[in-house]
């Protein structure tokens, strides 16, 4: 091998990166990695027919787009900001809301009742 070979294969080698190095720099386990290949998120080169490498310029550029879209599209997260302020409702404010939305309810079912009952009495 001469010496312009040998360094052009350690070029070659530098650009190219086993799923574990690649994995490591998206700071991902190998198994994610795995799932991202399989999504065809980052292309794959087979070298030789047997070895899975994958290019670093690849792996950087995926790692700016993550970057990116965190930056720019945050996760949204549910919050209520008053909630510490909020107290537990106790069994009397349960009956009290229950009594304000249902009066009229209540009120009707038991005039009906009332009056079923002095109809089968009358009779």
């Amino acid at each position: 091998m001469t010496p312009n070979s040998n360094a052009s294969a350690h070029e070659v080698e530098k650009r190219f990166l086993d799923i574990h190095e690649a994995a490591n720099i998206l700071d991902v386990s190998e198994t994610e990695f795995w799932d991202i290949v399989n999504k065809h998120e980052i292309a794959a080169h087979n070298i030789g027919g047997t070895v899975l490498r994958f290019k670093q310029d690849d792996i950087e550029a995926l790692k700016n787009k993550w970057r990116i879209e965190r930056d720019l599209f945050p996760e949204k997260t549910v919050s209520f900001p008053h909630a510490s302020k909020l107290e537990k409702s106790t069994l009397l404010d349960d009956a009290a809301d229950f009594w304000y939305f249902n009066d009229f309810y209540i009120l009707c079912s038991a005039l009906i009742v009332v009056l079923l009952y002095f109809i089968a009495a009358s009779q």
